[in-house]
């Protein structure tokens, strides 16, 4: 099985996913505004909890998105969603992120206002951040009847907001690193080419 990882394939293949995610993280934004305002808070003095709160909207709102799996025998291909860790009802990473997976891709979605990746500070994001470049050409010298399935693309989906609207949705396939500094291997911004597609 060849699961192609170029912008175009990787966004037609996680369409339903990644406008579930939009819809999700709009639904959080609008959430931590109007319990702002009820309170009279500004979410400027603690962005920590203006994150939080959208987090913690988004993750209900895409808990149900996968619970029914397509039932086809292969559980290598079913199209449902799975959340980092479902024991506890922690269902994604501290603060702003959050971590979905299906079977050809991890998502990792981090609030950005600079549309930039954190930067590789730990050996988790180190590991996340490695992988093969999309656009590589590759030689078959061994013709294995049965190759191994090949490991899923690790994305990040990057976001922001401004006055209750999400201002960035962005989908990052980061393509190693050097130190601290992350390579992207391609950026796309979804904004623009799935949320408002050109008429």
């Amino acid at each position: 099985m060849v699961v192609e990882h170029s912008p175009a394939a990787v966004t037609a293949r996680l369409r339903p996913l990644l406008l579930e995610v939009h819809r999700a993280l709009s639904a959080g934004v609008t959430v931590s505004a109007a319990i702002h305002a009820a309170h009279g808070w500004n979410p400027s003095a603690d962005r920590h909890l203006d994150h939080q709160l959208v987090r913690r909207e988004a993750m209900e709102r895409l808990k149900p998105w996968g619970a029914t799996p397509e039932d086809d025998g292969d559980p290598w291909l079913t199209s449902r969603l799975e959340f980092a860790d479902t024991s506890t009802d922690n269902l994604g990473l501290p603060m702003s992120g959050l971590l979905l997976r299906t079977p050809t891709d991890v998502l990792r979605v981090w609030r950005s206002d600079d549309g930039e990746l954190p930067a590789a500070a730990t050996e988790g994001l180190r590991a996340f951040y490695r992988q093969s470049p999309s656009r590589q050409l590759q030689l078959d010298l061994d013709a294995d009847p049965e190759p191994p399935r090949p490991a899923p693309g690790h994305l990040a989906l990057l976001w922001a907001d401004a006055g209750a609207v999400l201002t960035r949705f962005d989908l990052v396939r980061p393509g190693g690193h050097v130190g601290r500094r992350v390579q992207v291997d391609w950026h796309v911004d979804l904004l623009e080419r799935l949320i408002r597609p050109a008429a």
